[in-house]
């Protein structure tokens, strides 16, 4: 796949290029608002879990400078949830490029996910500093695992790309149906709450589910970030990351078989 993209590296970067252009095209912050979402979503959720439901304290766990720690879970969720929401229309808002000129399919979710990297990137550079403004201790030690988690977190989601944007020019129905799925999915990772409230619940029966919770890959990744900025209370152990990975590349080929086998009638279908 990586070699035959190749190929059509310059179409790649016209395609990322466009992509971001049209995205801020027209706006007054333009590129800014990669920044600007994030910390808007930040100020949100403190107010409203913080402060108005209690969730920082609740069962005796301080979260040390939540809006923080929000804000570190929120830029990882949100670099997913928009790449798999520009994906499932990847292929089917290409319909007129895609009829007219033969090229790899995969171009096109490989787009979606590079332009939203490159917002991902900066994002991650208004943490440290947000981190350092206020004065909180990170975990210079770990940062060189920064990149590590970035690249599992892209494999994962070009899986869920790929998957999501060939289904969706047979079944439309995908779009909605995604949709839906993230909004309950990201209250299932650790991104509002420590993972600790699930691990530690009073709840015997949430606490007997806690290896199903884990069984989630973007949980796990979200609390990698998260032992970055707030240490060894976040780590998670060494066979949940193993797991993590293991998944990310058995769905990652799964997703692309599907992807080749289907994509030859897209031209017809679309």
């Amino acid at each position: 796949m990586l070699a035959e993209m190749m190929k059509y590296k310059e179409l790649l970067y016209f395609l990322v290029h466009k992509e971001i252009r049209v995205k801020y095209r027209n706006s007054f912050f333009g590129f800014f608002w990669s920044l600007l979402e994030p910390l808007g979503l930040m100020v949100i959720y403190t107010v409203v879990f913080s402060y108005i439901l209690g969730i920082d304290g609740r069962g005796g766990i301080t979260i040390e400078r939540y809006p923080l720690f929000i804000l570190s879970g929120l830029i990882p969720w949100t670099f997913f949830n928009n790449a798999i929401r520009g994906g499932t229309r990847a292929l089917s808002s290409n319909a007129s490029l895609i009829k007219k000129v033969y090229f790899p399919r995969e171009i096109f979710p490989t787009t979606i996910l590079l332009s939203n990297l490159v917002n991902f990137f900066p994002a991650f550079g208004l943490v440290i500093a947000a981190a350092l403004a206020v004065g909180h201790t990170i975990h210079w030690d770990m940062l060189f695992l920064l990149p590590f988690f970035i690249l599992v977190q892209s494999a994962f989601t070009m899986a869920c790309v790929l998957l999501v944007s060939i289904l969706n020019v047979y079944y439309r129905d995908v779009e909605f149906i995604s949709n839906l799925l993230l909004r309950a999915w990201m209250y299932l990772c650790p991104i509002i709450y420590p993972i600790q409230f699930v691990m530690q619940n009073d709840n015997e029966l949430v606490r007997q589910l806690a290896d199903l919770y884990l069984l989630n890959p973007m949980a796990v990744i979200i609390s990698l970030y998260h032992s970055i900025f707030y240490g060894h209370n976040h780590v998670i152990g060494a066979g949940w990351i193993l797991y993590t990975i293991a998944v990310t590349i058995v769905f990652f080929f799964i997703s692309w078989g599907i992807f080749r086998r289907l994509n030859h009638r897209v031209g017809e279908v679309i």
